[in-house]
C-alpha cells in the first residue's frame, strides 16, 4: 500500500497536466500512487497520458466537473492518505516529503501547505526549500487567533474525505472548502507555514478566476452553514462564521464591483454581524446584510 494517493482531475488542460506530472515525478518521496481522472477531454489528453504507461492510473468519466472526478480518485485510491493536486498547478520537489514528515507525527489527520502565485512558470525558480514551520491545531476549525490564513486552501494531505462524503458534485467553485468544513472537528490538523508546496497557476482558464463560479460556491457554502451540515453545532458557530467571511472576500468585491446584490444573503446573530465588522475594517461590506447602496457607494 503506498503512502500517497495523488489525484489530478483534469480536464482539456493536456499541456498543463504535462507539467503538474512532471512536478509529481520529481519528488524527493518516492511512496505514491499517480490517479489521472480524465473528466471527459475532448482535446489531446489522454493521448498525452498513454505516454505515462504504468507511471499513471488513468480513471475517465463523463464530463460530470472536478468534484465528481475526484470523487472517482478517492474511491481508487490504494495509499494511506490523498494528495491532490490540480492539473494547471505544480508541487516542488520537497513537498510530499513535508506532508510526510508532518503527517507521521502523532494525531495529525490533516495537513495543508502555502501556496507561491505564478503565471509563469519562471517565476517558481526564486522559491526556496526554507526550513520547516508548521502550526498544528486540534482540529480543521479551531480559532488560530489574528492570524487567520492557515484556513485558506493551498493544497495538502489527508486521509477522512471518503469518511465525509468526498467532494460536492457540483459544479462550484469552493468545493474543497465545503468538503474541509465537514472535516472542521476531526481531529489533528498542521499549517504548513514553510517551506511553500503549492505553485498555484494564476490563468484565464483556472476555475478559481470564475467570480460568477465562485459567487455560486459561497452561496452554497452558506446555505450549508444555515442548514446545519458542518460539524460543531452552536459551540462552533462562530469559528465557521468566521472561515465563512473571511473566504468570500473576493466575491463581495465583485458584487460591489457589478453593483448586484442578493439579499437571499442574510447575515443573523450578533456573531455574524460583530465578525463583518471585524473583517471588514473601513470597507463597505455591510452591502451584504441587506443595505444598498453601501455608505461609500454614495460618498
Amino acid at each position: 500500500m503506498p503512502f500517497f494517493s495523488v489525484i489530478i482531475p483534469t480536464y482539456n488542460r493536456a499541456r498543463l497536466l504535462e507539467a503538474a506530472l512532471a512536478s509529481v515525478f520529481a519528488q524527493e518521496e518516492r511512496d505514491f500512487e499517480v490517479l489521472v481522472v480524465d473528466d471527459g477531454s475532448t482535446d489531446d489528453t489522454l493521448e498525452t497520458l498513454a505516454r505515462y504507461g504504468e507511471q499513471v492510473r488513468v480513471l475517465s468519466q463523463r464530463n460530470a466537473g472536478p468534484g465528481t472526478a475526484r470523487n472517482l480518485g478517492i474511491q481508487e485510491a490504494r495509499g494511506t492518505y490523498v494528495a491532490f493536486l490540480d492539473s494547471d498547478d505544480v508541487w516542488f520537489p520537497w513537498t510530499l516529503a513535508t506532508y510526510r514528515q508532518v503527517l507521521e507525527a502523532d494525531g495529525t489527520s490533516l495537513v495543508l501547505g502555502t501556496a507561491a502565485l505564478f503565471s509563469r512558470a519562471e517565476t517558481l525558480a526564486t522559491v526556496s526549500r526554507e526550513p520547516l514551520q508548521v502550526l498544528r491545531f486540534a482540529d480543521y476549525g479551531q480559532r488560530g487567533g489574528p492570524d487567520a490564513t492557515h484556513r485558506v486552501r493551498a493544497g495538502g494531505a489527508h486521509g477522512g474525505a471518503a469518511a465525509r462524503g468526498g467532494f460536492t458534485p457540483l459544479r462550484i467553485s469552493g468545493e474543497d472548502y465545503d468538503l474541509l468544513y465537514r472535516l472542521g472537528t476531526d481531529p489533528g490538523f498542521a499549517w504548513v507555514r514553510a517551506p511553500v508546496v503549492v505553485g498555484y497557476r494564476q490563468h484565464v482558464g483556472s476555475t478559481s478566476t470564475s467570480l460568477e463560479s465562485g459567487y455560486r460556491g459561497t452561496r452554497y457554502l452558506l446555505e450549508q452553514e444555515r442548514l446545519g451540515r458542518y460539524p460543531g453545532g452552536t459551540a462552533r458557530r462562530r469559528e465557521r462564521l468566521e472561515m465563512l467571511l473571511y473566504s468570500l472576500r473576493h466575491v463581495t468585491h465583485w458584487l460591489l464591483s457589478q453593483r448586484r446584490v442578493d439579499r437571499r444573503w442574510t447575515c443573523t446573530g450578533a456573531a455574524c454581524r460583530s465578525t463583518w465588522r471585524r473583517r471588514a475594517g473601513a470597507t463597505c461590506w455591510a452591502s451584504r446584510c441587506g443595505r444598498w447602496p453601501p455608505p461609500c457607494a454614495s460618498a
